[in-house]
């Protein structure tokens, strides 16, 4: 039996994606032949698209803008029409022509950069990423493809990141505070893909769930340091940062439920520890800055609250992971807390005495919730062998 086979099975309707992927993973059936096309296939598209800007790079002050911008366009048409006819009609190298598809999304890019240059039109940059971020948002639903979502999650973060830092943007937020935004916007990307897990497109979920965890993690792990959030213009967009909490809080704490794995219980934990960052990182960015809110050493109440926050949100997230079977929530939680102990001893770092004090506090609160999540996964694993051999009898 081959993962093809596998996936052959779902595409007539026969299983879900969740049937699918619990299949491939208990048999742990691999398909390294795919995967290596599916590698080499990208980055021959990638190489194909760099050479041909490249070559019309070398001889660009020599072409009229007519013909380049017909050069795009047929270029990038020619890619699309490419990549279907290997997906669709022929079916026989789905990936390659994904590949060539994901190339022509690019190219749109390139186009829009190309027509601004030519007739030398606006030069604010989050204009043209919206643009191109319009011009794909459909093609991830239409082709049904993994690749399209991904870079439509890219082109969305990126204009994303360019729009916050516009002075003329109605959602600004200079400075510090856009890692505030931007661990909002992983916590949303989290949400969309438990929402997605029960669609017709539930092959993008994964993709979602593990970028958002990622994002949220990253742009939430700043917070520990000492002096962050300090620095705030005046003109700082006040009411965007508690509109994607609320957004957050909503997508996370109802989506929560098509997480599969997780007894009632843990979906409940799970989504309230979800949405609860959601509104500590939104408390976060509306803190007070001043010296009453000193905490000790260098830390103020933020970086506290953040530390033993990131701390209990990692142990969590790795148990839901032990439970949904994900490795990949489980490895980005432990290296997070790794990396909450190092900010941590350094926040404190100048009286030894404090520091081993925190260290001893964490330990033991680390070895009881510990022993307490490992009881609950027993129970939880006892209960579903009860049901399994209930079910067989």
């Amino acid at each position: 039996m081959k993962t093809e086979d596998i996936h052959k099975i779902c595409e007539a309707g026969l299983i879900t994606a969740d049937q699918r992927d619990r299949i491939i993973a208990h048999f742990n059936l691999k398909d390294d032949g795919v995967k290596f096309l599916a590698i080499v296939s990208f980055i021959g598209a990638t190489l194909i698209t760099a050479g041909i800007v490249l070559l019309i790079s070398a001889h660009w002050n020599e072409i009229p803008g007519g013909i380049k911008i017909a050069a795009g366009l047929l270029l990038m048409l020619g890619a699309h029409g490419g990549g279907w006819w290997l997906r669709e009609v022929q079916g026989r190298h789905r990936k390659t022509g994904e590949a060539l598809q994901l190339a022509g999304s690019v190219m749109f890019l390139a186009n829009i950069a190309l027509v601004g240059q030519i007739y030398q039109l606006s030069s604010r940059p989050p204009n043209a990423l919206l643009l191109w971020l319009a011009g794909i948002a459909a093609l991830p639903w239409l082709l049904n493809s993994r690749a399209q979502f991904v870079l439509f999650l890219a082109a969305l973060s990126v204009w994303f990141g360019c729009e916050i830092n516009e002075r003329d943007s109605l959602i600004y937020c200079g400075n510090e505070s856009q890692v505030v935004a931007y661990a909002l916007l992983g916590l949303n990307f989290i949400g969309a893909g438990l929402w997605l897990r029960k669609s017709a497109f539930a092959d993008f979920a994964p993709v979602a769930e593990k970028l958002g965890a990622l994002g949220l993690l990253v742009f939430a792990f700043p917070l520990t340091w000492a002096g962050v959030l300090d620095w705030r213009h005046d003109d700082t967009c006040h009411w965007f940062i508690p509109a994607l909490a609320v957004s957050a809080m909503l997508t996370t704490a109802a989506g929560v439920r098509h997480l599969p794995g997780l007894n009632r219980q843990w979906r409940l934990t799970w989504g309230a520890t979800l949405a609860t960052s959601a509104a500590l990182l939104c408390a976060a960015f509306f803190t007070p800055r001043e010296h009453g809110w000193v905490w000790i050493g260098t830390f103020d109440t933020v970086n506290a609250a953040a530390s033993i926050g990131l701390f209990v949100f990692c142990l969590l997230q790795i148990q839901t992971g032990l439970q949904t079977g994900s490795r990949y929530l489980v490895n980005l939680g432990v290296a997070f807390i790794g990396l909450d102990i190092v900010s941590a001893y350094f926040g404190l770092f100048g009286t030894m005495a404090r520091t081993g004090l925190m260290f001893i506090v964490s330990g033991l609160f680390l070895m009881v919730f510990g022993v307490y999540l490992e009881r609950k996964r027993r129970n939880l694993l006892h209960q579903m062998k009860t049901l399994n051999q209930s079910e067989v009898a």
